[in-house]
């Protein structure tokens, strides 16, 4: 059954809340993204202290990731990443099998957005995901071209994990 990535997002938001960093030590999620290709090329960091991972949510073995940061207005920045991968475990060699969006801007105005769908042999783009899970937090490792052209590769470093079920 595939999950519709708007529920995954709103119950992932619900769940951790609004985006701002008060410490160091608050850091849940690191993302290291570079864009070949496309207008907003070149290399982007950003930081969430809510959040992180997420295993089982969007499906039983599933792994998923939100970040967000829904108070970042500038049209160029990047400030927004949803991953599915539906088979966390078969994941960890690298899969083809996953959902991931990036987007640029504010949500209702978005300077840009890449998504590259390829759950249940969808072909919208292409590429592979790598999940290490490891407990209580994990990895994730992407090289992704959207069906445009336009190149994605970079980490999720996940320091927790939000699981439901195991």
């Amino acid at each position: 059954m595939k999950t519709s990535i708007c529920s995954v997002a709103v119950a992932v938001v619900v769940i951790f809340g609004s985006v701002g960093l008060s410490s160091a030590a608050d850091v849940k999620e690191t993302v290291h993204l570079v864009v070949s290709g496309g207008p907003n090329a070149g290399t982007y960091d950003a930081i969430t202290d809510r959040g992180g991972c997420t295993y089982g949510l969007a499906g039983p073995g599933s792994w998923g990731n939100q970040l967000s940061q829904p108070k970042e207005k500038d049209p160029k920045k990047f400030n927004s990443l949803q991953l599915i991968v539906p088979h966390a475990k078969s994941a960890a060699h690298g899969t083809k099998d996953f959902f991931i969006r990036f987007g640029f801007g504010p949500l209702m105005h978005r300077g840009a957005e890449y998504t590259v769908d390829t759950r249940g042999g969808a072909k919208n783009g292409s590429g592979v995901v790598t999940v290490l899970d490891r407990g209580t937090t994990g990895t994730v490792n992407f090289d992704v071209t959207t069906a445009a052209g336009v190149k994605l590769r970079g980490t999720i470093d996940c320091r927790s994990v939000l699981r439901n079920g195991t």
